[in-house]
């Protein structure tokens, strides 16, 4: 995150991602159908913006989020980073993550995850697999988990295609709780990404962590008024950041 913004027009960029996006979605198309098809699908879609950045001004201030059930035992999850639309009105890609997960059983709360990610910056595109663990469907951890409204996941991205690490390997973990019992209307998410095995500058920690811990209040129908508080450890000198701004989500 600390290259140079590439602008989300770029050819070669925008290709790539369309590509990636298009090849998924004509897998998941193709995949097996089970009962899990007669529930009708759950997606969303938020748009976060962001006009106050406390000490980094050229972090993301803009960030589409996208989750949706597919056919079959699959889903989808992806987002896109964004920075200069508050400062300079145009629109650069910083980062974007791209899933496709598949649940492997009814009972097994493991997922099998295909990751395509695309960062500003030469060289810094490559895609993962890995397995997720959904703890919060965990059998003797489930009661827990829905007792305290959680929901937990880490994914071990063990083996990396097209990066220049070729022996490194990535987790992710990511919650997000909420509170019925005292209002509808809050909740708190967050991630934390860590990698292994990456050749780093000395500046550097060996296995650096990227993470944000977000608090949402509902203001009306869903519009949100959010809060985050972000880490970068690969921002050598402006690890730390506090971004806010407003949510907007869309369901269906």
């Amino acid at each position: 995150m600390g290259c140079e913004p590439t602008h989300i027009q770029a050819p070669k960029r925008a290709s790539r991602l369309r590509h990636y996006l298009t090849a998924m979605l004509l897998v998941t198309a193709a995949g097996p159908v089970d009962a899990q098809d007669s529930v009708p699908p759950s997606w969303f879609v938020d748009f976060s913006l962001y006009p106050y950045l406390s000490r980094v001004k050229d972090d993301n201030d803009f960030t589409t989020t996208i989750r949706g059930d597919l056919p079959g035992r699959f889903s989808y999850f992806g987002y896109m980073n964004f920075t200069g639309v508050i400062t300079s009105g145009s629109a650069a890609m910083s980062r974007s993550e791209q899933n496709i997960r598949y649940a492997i059983g009814d009972r097994l709360p493991l997922d099998f995850n295909v990751q395509g990610v695309f960062a500003r910056g030469d060289g810094n595109d490559f895609s993962q697999v890995g397995v997720g663990w959904r703890l919060h469907d965990t059998p003797g951890w489930k009661d827990f988990f829905e007792r305290i409204n959680l929901t937990y996941r880490m994914t071990f991205h063990l083996k990396r295609f097209g990066h220049e690490d070729s022996d490194s390997w990535g987790m992710e973990h990511f919650f997000r709780i909420t509170f019925p019992n005292v209002t509808d209307r809050l909740y708190i998410s967050g991630f934390l990404d860590q990698s292994f095995g990456e050749e780093l500058p000395d500046a550097m920690p060996s296995n650096p962590v990227i993470s944000e811990v977000q608090l949402g209040i509902r203001l009306w129908k869903d519009f949100y008024a959010i809060g985050e508080y972000r880490i970068n450890q690969k921002r050598v000198g402006d690890e730390h950041n506090f971004a806010a701004g407003i949510e907007y989500k869309v369901r269906w």
